[in-house]
């Protein structure tokens, strides 16, 4: 068994805007690591949009999810933040 930290953010290729997996991070052993490192990487990733972060909020949706609010210069997004066991 192991672990992984996924991130889904909204990804655009010039006009078309989709959800989608930013990023996939390691393999931790444990649970409780790849948990710690999921909640560091709320206040530490910095995903595509909004270019110019203005405000960070975090919420916990559950003990291995995170839901983070950007609020940018003009407009808002959102990205998640989850740990994964890999199958």
């Amino acid at each position: 068994m192991a672990w992984s930290v996924l991130v889904e953010e909204s990804i655009s290729y010039g006009q078309n805007v989709r959800w989608g997996m930013g990023l996939i991070r390691g393999e931790y052993p444990e649970r409780e690591q790849a948990r710690a490192a999921a909640l560091e990487l709320t206040g530490s990733f910095t995903p595509t949009h909004p270019w110019a972060e203005r405000e960070r909020t975090v919420y916990r949706i559950s003990e291995n999810s995170y839901l983070v609010n950007l609020v940018g210069a003009t407009t808002e997004f959102h990205f998640r933040v989850n740990v994964a066991e890999r199958l």
